[in-house]
């Protein structure tokens, strides 16, 4: 049986995002999205199934393995933006491994088809430090537990010295045993401010080294707020381009994480899968 799969090709900061507008069971969530993702289909870095929300906000996103996503989610905001003809909005934002929707603020750019999307992100369940070690050498790693993906930060001034796939094996050895929804590699260099982001979904067992990942730079933003002692506001380079972030911190303790960018989309099109 041939189904049509009506989608919006979103591209939040390089970490390209499938936007899925019909309502799909959960299901076949992970089928769709393994077909939508063949570079000989449509292609992307991830999936995501938009349908209408009854948890207080204006639209709820599932990832295609259950799992949160900030870039996700500001993308679908850009998308109700450009669905409004207004030139600036705030939405409330339903995403999956999250509980509480989010808050979006959205802007159109100076460009067609561009718009400044930022969302303030869920603040971390817990964040440890633990040792792996990757060869012969301990790494020190930032764990952060964000609704429905944690992720490992380390920091480095040596980023284009390590071996990215030594130090992920170390890191998918050791969370894999943890039963995880999704989890992440963040490699940060603290000179630089450039960070080579990796996302594992387990449902779906995909390895993504992403052009740029949200819930990656709120784990980034707070690990970098412990690490310095005090509030952090800058930009993070990573491969498809720039994400600002924030971490507000009061008495010691995180109280607000914000990330934004750029999030251009491309017009409405059908797939026959």
């Amino acid at each position: 049986m041939i189904q049509e799969i009506h989608y919006v090709k979103a591209d939040p900061s390089g970490n390209t995002t499938i936007l899925v507008l019909d309502e799909i069971p959960p299901s076949e969530h992970a089928a769709i999205a393994e077909r939508l993702l063949q570079p000989d289909c449509v292609g992307a870095e991830q999936v995501a199934f938009l349908s209408p929300s009854n948890q207080g906000a204006q639209i709820r996103l599932d990832m295609m393995g259950g799992e949160f996503c900030g870039n996700a989610s500001r993308s679908a905001a850009a998308y109700l933006l450009s669905q409004s003809g207004a030139e600036a909005g705030e939405y409330m934002i339903s995403c999956s491994g999250c509980s509480a929707p989010l808050q979006a603020r959205v802007q159109r750019g100076e460009e067609d088809q561009v718009y400044d999307a930022s969302i303030d992100m869920p603040l971390p369940k817990k964040m440890d430090t633990v040792s792996l070690d990757v060869g012969s050498t301990a790494f020190r790693f930032y764990r952060v537990a964000l609704p429905g993906i944690v992720h490992f930060v380390h920091f480095t001034t040596a980023l284009k010295n390590l071996d990215r796939d030594q130090i992920w094996k170390a890191v998918y050895n050791f969370a894999s045993t943890f039963h995880y929804e999704a989890f992440g590699l963040d490699l940060v260099d603290r000179k630089t401010l450039t960070m080579i982001p990796a996302v594992y979904v387990t449902a779906t067992k995909t390895l993504y080294w992403e052009q740029s990942c949200g819930s990656g730079s709120a784990a980034t933003a707070a690990a970098l707020s412990q690490l310095c002692g005090h509030e952090i506001a800058c930009e993070i380079r990573q491969p498809g381009g720039m994400i600002t972030i924030e971490a507000a911190v009061s008495d010691g303790e995180i109280k607000k994480i914000h990330i934004g960018g750029p999030v251009r989309l491309e017009k409405e099109r059908c797939e026959q899968l």
